[in-house]
């Protein structure tokens, strides 16, 4: 054997890092054509020119808990027959593959091993012509531990994220500015009229619909729209289905109605202007998103940030624009708005690019209830 060979046994430790995945055990299959990823709740999604798919990895045989979160471009769907002669329409990605030091791109196929000894399966298609493969031995290559997935050093890949725009109109220069900036990051954003949504109400099968046709489900949810009962109602239902709403429903609720807002307000000892009033040439506005801040046309000085993040945060709200100004040595809340402009800052990070921030942190996937223990096979 040549120095570049790679000496496979019947099976071996391997990692696929684009995954997320630094320790998975598979076996080494000549006699199988493709490789295989023993994954669940998996969702494709993505607009048909850039498609995506979405799942959940298990790489512990048996062990249920631990749930790695993964997305991938979407290559192919094609159908598999396996061992026992059945024929299965499986997903296809590309990632890459990592073992012995040396690693390249392979494709992969989805399906639920579930039961099975391995939970990754290596084709034939899979092994470069540097590998050999000695059946009647395993482990040729250094071993890895399922230990690493705990190691706070071991770095994670984010899982792409699924994200809703309520809005009437996804063709402004805010929702453009979203959609570009979560494509840019990987995610996807899609805009959907409130009005065309209708929450199913019920205990055991919940949903939004469109069209009759529920919803798939959603990581995240911008709400930019007018804070009618409607909308208001679908924005909740999002919520009530696991949806990260930087604006909750009650929260947009409030900001819309200047009299709720004022009590708020003034039960947290934050001064607010009478409705109507005008606004004067020492009027400034600061956006929030979370507890960062923007206003570039104002330097805000530590007071003033201090009295924009109360107020935000009484309101309940994640993503807002204050209009604010000095009075009598006084600071004075004279509107807020829940739905503010999203355009990009010079020099400056974009509102676009931080109110994806937040959601990427508080967004989190869930993989589901654990399965029951099943007998392995081999």
């Amino acid at each position: 054997m040549t120095a570049d060979m790679i000496k496979l046994g019947w099976e071996e430790w391997l990692a696929l890092p684009d995954l997320g995945l630094p320790a998975i055990k598979a076996k080494i299959d000549t006699g199988a054509r493709t490789s295989a990823l023993s994954a669940t709740h998996i969702e494709p999604f993505g607009s048909a020119k850039k498609p995506k798919i979405r799942f959940t990895v298990h790489p512990v045989p048996g062990n249920y808990e631990l749930a790695i979160p993964c997305s991938a471009p979407l290559k192919d769907r094609r159908s598999v027959t396996s061992s026992n002669g059945e024929a299965e329409l499986r997903y296809v990605i590309e990632t890459t593959l990592q073992v012995g030091g040396q690693s390249w791109p392979i494709e992969v196929t989805l399906t639920d091993r579930d039961g099975m000894a391995y939970h990754m399966l290596l084709g034939r298609m899979a092994l470069v012509e540097r590998c050999v493969v000695v059946p009647g031995e395993s482990h040729q290559q250094p071993d890895l531990s399922y230990d690493l997935y705990a190691q706070k050093t071991q770095p994670t890949r984010s899982r792409a994220l699924r994200v809703a725009l309520l809005t009437a109109r996804p063709g402004t220069k805010s929702a453009r500015a979203l959609i570009a900036e979560a494509e840019a990051r990987g995610h996807t954003v899609e805009p959907f009229d409130p009005a065309t949504l209708t929450p199913h109400v019920s205990p055991t099968t919940p949903a939004i619909l469109q069209n009759d046709a529920p919803l798939p489900r959603f990581d995240a949810v911008i709400a930019r729209m007018k804070a009618s009962r409607h909308n208001l109602a679908v924005l909740r239902q999002f919520e009530a289905l696991g949806s990260y709403a930087p604006n909750s429903a009650e929260a947009m609720a409030a900001a819309a109605d200047p009299l709720r807002a004022r009590q708020i307000l003034a039960r947290h000892h934050i001064p607010i202007e009478e409705p109507g009033a005008p606004r004067t040439e020492d009027s400034f506005t600061a956006t929030t998103i979370g507890k960062r801040l923007r206003s570039p046309q104002h330097k805000l000085t530590k007071p003033e940030r201090a009295t924009v993040l109360r107020a935000a945060r009484a309101l309940g709200l994640g993503f807002a624009a204050l209009t604010l100004r000095h009075e009598h040595g006084q600071l004075i809340v004279q509107d807020v708005s829940a739905s503010p402009a999203v355009t990009p800052l010079k020099k400056r990070k974009s509102t676009a690019a931080m109110l994806l921030d937040l959601i990427e942190k508080r967004a989190r996937p869930k993989p589901g209830s654990p399965k029951p223990r099943s007998r392995k096979r081999r």
